[in-house]
């Protein structure tokens, strides 16, 4: 599986399903994007993205989805905006995907729903998401084993990694990821930077 971020909280997630066919999914397309590629697209929050869909299977609303072996569970933030977090199961690796957060923790009921993480992208900016501190919070409560962080500028990606007790992390093109690589929970969580694609 291959994860490239987009900007912003846009990610594309190329992987393979249980039928050995190649699948994207496009989380947050960004308007103008092209993503007539895309065969799975989930939207977090309401914001209107301005893209166009055709045969792509849209999620936008919480529940349980399955689509070509994948397995998608839409969990409601319960913010004004109406965020939606989404956890995937794709190649037995579990992401989660929290969307534009806006809440400074979880509570147990969402806590319980998104399960065991392997990869956590988290907003970190504090603009319009959660900031470094709160995200530093939640990664705590969710214990995942591999960060990417999102929605963010440089100088809150600096604040969050000297919050987690790191500094001059290089950035990476992509994630290529494999669940027997995947380090297990006991061990020190792996942040991730992305370069925007």
């Amino acid at each position: 599986m291959k994860i490239n971020w987009c900007g912003d909280s846009c990610f594309e997630i190329n992987c393979t399903s249980k039928d050995k066919e190649n699948i994207l999914i496009v989380v947050d397309p960004k308007e103008g994007k092209k993503i007539n590629k895309a065969d799975i697209i989930l939207q977090t929050h309401s914001k209107e993205n301005g893209f166009k869909t055709g045969d792509q299977f849209v999620i936008s609303s919480c529940g349980e989805y399955e689509r070509k072996g994948i397995f998608i569970q839409g969990i409601m933030s319960f913010q004004d905006d109406g965020n939606i977090i989404y956890t995937l199961e794709v190649e037995d690796v579990r992401i989660c995907h929290l969307g534009y957060y806006k809440k400074d923790s979880l509570n147990e009921e969402q806590i319980e729903e998104i399960g065991n993480i392997d990869v956590l992208m988290i907003p970190i900016d504090g603009n319009k998401t959660i900031n470094h501190s709160e995200a530093v919070k939640i990664i705590s409560l969710i214990q995942p084993s591999i960060i990417i962080p999102m929605c963010y500028k440089k100088e809150s990606l600096e604040q969050f990694l000297k919050a987690m007790g790191e500094k001059d992390i290089e950035s990476r093109d992509k994630l290529t990821i494999q669940k027997k690589n995947i380090a297990s929970s006991d061990d020190k969580a792996e942040i991730v930077i992305l370069e925007e694609k």
